[in-house]
């Protein structure tokens, strides 16, 4: 007997083990508290791979959390980190899956990433802007346009700082 898994959030539905479609205002990811938004104000078709541990089982390689994709034009590779002390290490299974990724027949024409923090706490209960965040997140965008020679764009943010758009992830001269 198989068993259904609900969907992820609403407006989202399973079409494989790992794959949901999601035509919701609002798609999102989450893994312990740390969740990135993504605006869908037309109802486009949102691909969503659960990709660690899911969609991709290998051993011994470093994977990101998910995939999401905009049809036809772009995949967004994302991470999603409990804090900014190891972003270095959200960096390499940004850049493994996206190597992985660039020869998957499923993948659209594009692919950028993102890499989501958890927010930083002062000891006053209250959330707070560390420089030593900061230089971390210079640090992981630097190492990361090194790698891919500027040719994949990457941003860097604290969970909940804002909301996404696919647009945010294509450069001025990508079409679409």
């Amino acid at each position: 007997m198989t068993i259904q898994r609900l969907p992820s959030q609403p407006g989202c539905e399973w079409v494989e083990e790992c794959i949901e479609i999601c035509t919701g205002r609002t798609v999102h990811v989450d893994e312990g508290g740390v969740q990135a938004w993504f605006r869908n104000p037309n109802r486009q078709e949102i691909r969503k791979i659960e990709f660690d541990g899911c969609f991709d089982k290998t051993e011994g390689t470093y994977k990101a959390d998910y995939i999401l994709g905009k049809k036809d034009t772009l995949d967004i590779v994302i991470e999603l980190k409990g804090s900014h002390t190891n972003l270095g290490h959200a960096l390499d299974q940004v850049a493994d899956t996206i190597e992985v990724w660039k020869s998957s027949p499923l993948r659209y024409p594009r692919i950028a990433a993102l890499i989501i923090y958890g927010t930083i706490w002062a000891r006053d209960g209250l959330p707070r802007r560390r420089p030593k965040a900061l230089s971390s997140v210079q640090s992981t965008l630097g190492d990361f346009r090194g790698r891919f020679k500027g040719k994949i764009r990457l941003l860097v943010c604290e969970s909940g700082e804002r909301q996404f758009m696919f647009r945010d992830f294509l450069r001025a001269n990508d079409a679409g």
